[in-house]
């Protein structure tokens, strides 16, 4: 019996979660029913296409599957839906199960993250540019991080910790430092000032996805899964940039999370404060090491260098395609001006 590809709505939730157990961790099952309803429903206008669920049907048998949800990116001046997919979880026992799925996702234009290397081939197979990400690391409590690894060194974790602490003190007299005029605080509710802002940064920006008014709410303020600080460099009154950092604190590693950075024009002075702030607030609320996962553009790094972080590593790949050949013929030409940072993916839910 072949396997059928149906674009299905919100409606088969249980369905689809209780399948995607058979390839999750409970974790990660759990996060997605959380937040299933807000993953339906991103800000976007009437012309967006819908989100929906990618089923794959074997009989009346879901055996698979793929939330195929829409993020708006401003694409060379151009608003562009792409669609990156979610969950995906396919049934081994299946024959075809999971090229019939893949091609699915062919029919549109889509920006992911592959689940393996296995599946990350297969996009490439189909066509499917890599763009490489990393993860940066910056500690903020050293002794705490030594102890989680090696607990006979527990009873020098205080002591670990404050000079990591002095030593990072004077480290920061060493680099970028607020000037006259400019200051950094928590952001107030998203409006008119924001959605200029992200005009200006719009126009400094060829491959980006829309981080308006509306984004900034329902990412950082609606989303239910934990709560964000949004801390906003100003000069002179003018807002210049923003980073998100998330309250969540892996209990396993002691990481806390800068969630999402901007600034008008990638100045890495600018990002290298922002980034300072986001490692005090993740360092107020507990973590002993913050991470910065991003696709590492020149400015990002040498940022997060100004900034403190001292160590990374190659993650999975962000893959992209474009379902106009037009399009896919200038894709290696686009994709090295790439902006995306965990914000733009589903890591977090």
């Amino acid at each position: 019996m072949a396997v059928r590809i149906e674009p299905r709505g919100p409606e088969i939730r249980q369905q689809f979660l209780a399948k995607m157990a058979e390839t999750f961790d409970a974790g990660a099952v759990g996060r997605k029913d959380r937040c299933w309803d807000w993953l339906f429903h991103p800000p976007l206008g009437p012309d967006a296409p819908r989100v929906q669920v990618l089923s794959a049907w074997h009989g009346d048998e879901l055996v698979g599957g793929a939330i195929h949800g829409v993020a708006a990116y401003w694409i060379d001046g151009q608003k562009r839906y792409l669609r990156p997919p979610y969950g995906t979880n396919i049934d081994p026992k299946i024959r075809g199960l999971g090229i019939s799925l893949i091609r699915a996702f062919y029919t549109d234009s889509g920006i992911g993250l592959p689940i393996g290397d296995q599946l990350a081939r297969v996009n490439e197979k189909y066509g499917a540019r890599n763009a490489a990400r990393v993860q940066m690391f910056a500690p903020l409590r050293a002794g705490s991080a030594v102890a989680r690894r090696r607990p006979a060194a527990a009873p020098l974790a205080g002591l670990g910790n404050a000079l990591w602490s002095a030593w990072r003190g004077i480290a920061a007299r060493r680099g970028p430092r607020l000037a006259r005029g400019e200051s950094i605080a928590d952001a107030g509710a998203f409006g008119a000032e924001h959605d200029a802002f992200w005009r200006q940064a719009a126009a400094n920006h060829r491959f980006i996805q829309i981080r308006d008014a509306a984004f900034m709410r329902w990412r950082f303020r609606e989303m239910p899964l934990q709560r964000y600080d949004v801390l906003e460099l100003r000069r002179d009154g003018e807002l210049r940039g923003y980073v998100a950092v998330g309250h969540a604190i892996d209990p396993a590693r002691g990481t806390g999370q800068v969630t999402d950075i901007l600034t008008i024009d990638d100045d890495p002075r600018e990002l290298a404060l922002l980034l300072r702030a986001a490692l005090r607030r993740l360092h107020a609320l507990g973590a002993e090491v913050a991470a910065f996962g991003c696709v590492a553009t020149p400015a990002l790094t040498e940022a997060a260098r100004l900034a403190g972080f001292s160590r990374s590593k190659p993650t999975r790949p962000a893959q992209v395609f474009f379902s106009d050949p037009a399009e896919m013929q200038r894709i290696d030409e686009i994709l090295p001006h790439l902006y995306l940072t965990r914000a733009d993916q589903d890591e977090d839910y």
